[in-house]
């Protein structure tokens, strides 16, 4: 194949989370089908820690673009949503024509619940004339917990594998076959979804009180 440029867009505020083990996972893949890939974090540009025009120029040389994120409330992360409304308003014309794809994870297993994640990064390609190549959804992220696909054993490997599926439709400019969809949901019984809501409850109230948030929500300074 004709050698292509790709770079994927971390949404993730998390250096180590599970959509960089996502991201990092579908940079190896691409590299393997002729993808020259750079792997970017929203997030810095969002706190102004690097300068925007640096992510400008990144995306104005590459053909495809990769979207990778958590969701949040129910949606995209605030800072993903700040950074398309900005490469929208100064990067227009430069979008058009330009290959887009997204993946979507969340701690809970339901998938259904990121389908509004993605259909938003549909809506961004549509109002940018680009080419919108699919998205796709893992639930249960927050299990993975950032840990490298290749040492999760069969479930890294049909990860693996779906990626590597999506990323060979990217190549040949296809949009993602349902078949990775279908690799990448989780198949949990109804009956362990309390469990589960439980265990993902009691993480996220760690994670609260470590950053200084009492069980009113007030914060402790």
């Amino acid at each position: 194949m004709i050698n292509q440029r790709m770079i994927l867009l971390v949404g993730s505020p998390r250096q180590k989370g599970t959509s960089f083990s996502f991201a990092r996972t579908i940079k190896i893949l691409a590299e393997e089908q002729g993808f020259q890939v750079e792997l970017e974090f929203v997030y810095p540009y969002y706190e102004g820690i690097k300068p925007f025009s640096d992510i400008q120029a990144l995306i104005s040389v590459c053909n495809t673009v990769g979207m990778v994120m958590p969701m949040y409330i129910d949606t995209l992360p605030a800072p993903v949503i700040w950074f398309m409304e900005e490469i929208t308003r100064t990067m227009k014309k430069q979008l058009a024509g330009k290959k887009l794809f997204a993946v979507a994870q969340c701690g809970f297993p339901d998938v259904y619940l990121l389908q509004p994640s993605l259909e938003s990064c549909r809506l961004f390609a549509r109002s940018n004339g680009m080419v919108w190549l699919g998205g796709v959804g893992y639930g249960g992220g927050a299990i993975i917990d950032g840990r490298f696909l290749e040492n999760l054993g069969r479930k890294g490997g049909n990860i693996i594998k779906a990626f590597r599926m999506m990323v060979e439709d990217i190549a040949e400019g296809h949009i993602i076959h349902r078949r990775v969809q279908q690799i990448l949901t989780v198949k949990i019984p109804r009956f362990l979804y309390g469990f589960i809501a439980a265990y993902l409850n009691h993480r996220i109230r760690k994670v609260a009180v470590k950053f200084g948030v009492t069980l009113n929500g007030s914060v402790d300074k």
